[in-house]
């Protein structure tokens, strides 16, 4: 059921940058998107939390730093999660309503309930911060 949640928001993210072309000169869209994803889900499961959000991505990412070009700070974590919380504040809402429900309701429901959350999500509404 989680994965079907994340799609919904996954979709929910490309359908804000319709119309804005590729926003990034380092990253795709797509990539973006995913990351952003990872955002979203660490602010739901954490109450919107950001700095217990913070914490979470920052250790999740810590053993694959070597891999990268370089480290990110967890500063630099905070500040990508604050433009997330303030962003995405339909598809934080959305995947916590899937956190608050997935033990105790129906998948049916806990779906209606999602997309319920991503419904006023228009196409091309995505701001700069």
């Amino acid at each position: 059921m989680e994965q079907i949640v994340k799609e919904l928001i996954k979709k929910s993210l490309t359908k804000r940058l319709v119309g804005h072309g590729e926003i990034d000169t380092m990253l795709s869209n797509h990539t973006l998107v995913d990351c952003w994803l990872t955002d979203i889900m660490a602010l739901g499961y954490n109450d919107s939390n950001i700095e217990k959000a913070v914490a979470d991505i920052y250790e999740l990412q810590k053993p694959m730093m070597g891999v990268f070009m370089y480290e990110k700070s967890i500063e630099a974590y905070r500040a990508q999660l604050f433009l997330s919380s303030n962003r995405f504040t339909d598809e934080i809402f959305a995947f916590q309503k899937y956190v608050e429900l997935r033990d105790t309701a129906s998948e049916e429901v806990v779906i209606w309930k999602v997309k319920e959350e991503l419904e006023n999500v228009e196409e091309g509404d995505f701001f700069y911060c």
